[in-house]
């Protein structure tokens, strides 16, 4: 996550280079360009670089998200006609954060997600060709972007792209769909259509012609969706629709039930848990939200279909979404409300020219359902398929449009706060650039790969991918590969990829090295060095420049005092190192000094009492008659007894102490006193 001081500090960039000519930006993100709406630029607008070769957008704000810059970062999946699939991380300002493209297949809905205390990347990838679902596997990325887990579906089955939820147990929501055998004789192949193709919540008109049923011996797509343990693919929980919902409740016409192109009846696209254990779940062909109970998997309620459970207060705006995608409960209301990407469109019905983000309020006791709040795109945007709704810790709400390539971010009375488009906006519905889910995520990476840098046209280029914490770069320089390197020049981090320009009257010997700092100056990762060849001006006798470059740089003749000066920049390192350890050997000295005087002092105070004592036992004075001289005489004149005496040996020192008074007899008298007192 980044931290305020690197938010400051990629505002400040701009400020920062224009006090450092070597400085240059990095490839920005546009600005209200309408040569890009009007697709002049292309049909899909990357980013590009030197130091790498992925393929991911480049935004073109309509409101810049930096004015939403809550440290967090900008989710895209971006695939479609025209765009290159890839999982993708973007700052505030469009720039890339990290981004892959190696796994199989289309990739679909990148999140970071809490596991186990830990935060993960999570995405699918897979083949999506399969009637509007796809089959594939979920991928879990740690922090260090090193894979952690792949997650399949239980029992062998499909692995399906729509949803994939870490719950707060630790387990794992999944959509499946498998292919079945069903009777379809007694359902109508239009149940849900009036003639013209316009929708009705219920029953068939009066007075409309009976109308043709599907085949007896039928396939269907069955949706379903399972729980499972992650780290063992144990099935906890597995839920079909089939069992719970009558066929005739579809809004998808039959137009084929064969097993090659089979009849998507349900087309469950969200699941997720409560925390009472029960499911809330989005059929979009049911038109319907509804609740699961999570112990026998019975229908608690419906939101909007055929069967809807509640009153609308809204005037039908509440429960007649049409198409709809991923339902959620909004966080901190109790589950009384439910929010939902309304695309007001399925494929069968699309007259419509809006989609639209809703909040709708349900009250269980009156069994009534309020539309109480709706986040408009201006202009519109209709998304036939997919999208997106997602609710930030700060109440403010983020729309993906799916099919169309727009992320907005809404204030919760739903103005439009940062907006910004990967797809030119003459080019919606198209298809040519779609994301399934466009989210927001703080996130923190800490890549174990190397920066890296590139020469190219006099400008060194450097870059991290995955790394969220470098703030700035410290480059270094040697006249030989493996040689120690010196200090050129700090700069501040600008974007993905910094460009410095070397100019010719800074002295630049001919390898070149990037170090990543943190915001606290700290090394992170230090990129392999890069021969800079003709760029090297070692030669050059121009001043150094201002106090962004290393003030004790020299000049070079020729490459021979290049060499030599290499040489003794070693020595000055060892140098350097000889003298911080003797510093460190003089403040140990002068600190044991230090406490043999303090306990010289102790031993004073110690050594009197005890030999007063001592002295007057042996020779008939009393303990204050013996002087100063007189004790320090008879602690020196045996250590080794004196130790022993202080360790609490007592016989032997006695014993000694008393021998030292002279008096052989009273030495083995106090030792047998000694003795006795143990």
């Amino acid at each position: 996550m980044s931290s305020p001081l690197h938010r400051t500090s990629l505002l400040l960039t701009t400020v920062l280079c224009s006090f450092l000519p070597a400085c240059l930006a990095h490839d920005e993100a546009f600005q209200l360009n309408d040569d890009y709406n009007r697709g002049a630029l292309g049909a899909y607008v990357t980013q590009k670089y030197i130091t790498t070769d992925l393929d991911v957008p480049k935004l073109n704000f309509m409101k810049p998200f930096t004015a939403c810059d809550d440290g967090s970062y900008l989710f895209l999946a971006p695939r479609g006609e025209e765009a290159s699939t890839a999982v993708c991380i973007l700052d505030a300002t469009g720039a890339l954060v990290w981004a892959t493209n190696e796994y199989h297949g289309q990739a679909y809905n990148l999140q970071a997600q809490t596991y186990r205390g830990e935060r993960y990347l999570t995405f699918w990838a897979g083949d999506n060709s399969i009637g509007g679902h796809g089959v594939g596997q979920y991928y879990m990325l740690d922090h260090h972007y090193h894979l952690y887990r792949t997650i399949v579906a239980a029992d062998s089955l499909p692995t399906d792209l729509h949803a994939f939820t870490i719950t707060a147990d630790g387990t794992a929501l999944l959509s499946v769909y498998q292919v079945q055998r069903a009777d379809l004789s007694t359902t109508p192949r239009y149940a849900q259509q009036l003639r013209g193709g316009a929708p009705v919540g219920g029953r068939p008109s009066l007075g409309r012609p009976e109308l043709q049923k599907g085949p007896a011996d039928g396939r269907i797509w069955e949706s379903m969706f399972q729980e499972i343990d992650i780290e063992t693919g144990a099935l906890l929980f597995q839920w079909s629709a089939r069992d719970h919902f009558p066929f005739d409740a579809s809004f998808q016409p039959i137009t084929s039930a064969t097993e090659e192109e089979s009849w998507d009846w349900f087309h469950i696209n969200s699941v997720e848990k409560d925390d009472n254990g029960n499911y809330l779940i989005s059929a979009r062909h049911l038109r319907t939200i509804a609740c699961i109970d999570g112990r026998t998997g019975d229908v608690l309620w419906q939101l909007g279909g055929t069967n809807n459970s509640f009153e609308d207060k809204s005037y039908g705006f509440a429960t007649k979404f049409i198409g709809q995608h991923d339902a959620h409960w909004v966080p901190g209301s109790n589950y009384t409300s439910v929010s939902l990407f309304d695309n007001r469109a399925d494929w069968t019905f699309h007259t419509e020219t809006r989609s639209m983000g809703v909040r709708i309020e349900l009250d269980f006791a009156a069994m009534t359902a309020t539309r109480v709040q709706r986040y408009l795109h201006d202009p519109s945007v209709y998304s036939v398929s997919q999208g997106s709704y997602q609710t930030l810790p700060n109440g403010n709400v983020v729309l993906g449009y799916g099919n169309n390539g727009v992320i907005t971010e809404f204030a919760p009375d739903g103005t439009v706060l940062c907006d910004a488009y990967f797809e030119p906006s003459k080019r919606w519905t198209s298809g040519d650039v779609q994301s399934y889910r466009n989210l927001k995520f703080n996130w923190t990476g800490l890549p174990t790969t190397q920066p890296k840098v590139a020469m190219q046209d006099g400008k060194l280029y450097i870059s991290w991918l995955g790394s969220t914490e470098t703030t700035n770069w410290l480059i270094q320089h040697s006249s030989f590969e493996n040689s120690t390197f010196r200090e050129l020049m700090k700069v501040p981090k600008d974007g993905f990829e910094t460009a410095v320009g070397l100019n010719a009257g800074i002295a630049v010997r001919r390898y070149l090295q990037a170090t990543a700092l943190d915001s606290h100056g700290r090394p992170l990762s230090i990129s392999d060095p890069v021969d800079i060849g003709t760029v090297a001006t070692v030669f050059a006798h121009e001043p150094l420049g201002n106090g962004t470059l290393s003030s004790s740089e020299d000049q070079y003749d020729d490459l021979e005092d290049a060499e030599e000066a290499d040489g003794l920049a070693e020595l000055d390192d060892t140098f350097d190192d000889m003298q911080v350890l003797l510093g460190w050997m003089i403040l140990a000295s002068i600190s044991t000094l230090l406490v043999i005087s303090v306990c010289r002092g102790i031993q004073r105070r110690r050594v009197a009492s005890t030999y007063s004592s001592v002295a007057a036992e042996y020779t008939g004075k009393r303990s204050d008659d013996l002087g100063y001289r007189d004790r320090i005489r008879l602690v020196w004149a045996d250590p080794k007894a004196l130790w022993k005496r202080l360790a609490g040996k007592r016989v032997g020192g006695y014993r000694l102490l008393g021998q030292g008074f002279g008096g052989g007899g009273g030495g083995g008298e106090y030792e047998a006193r000694g003795r006795e007192g143990r």
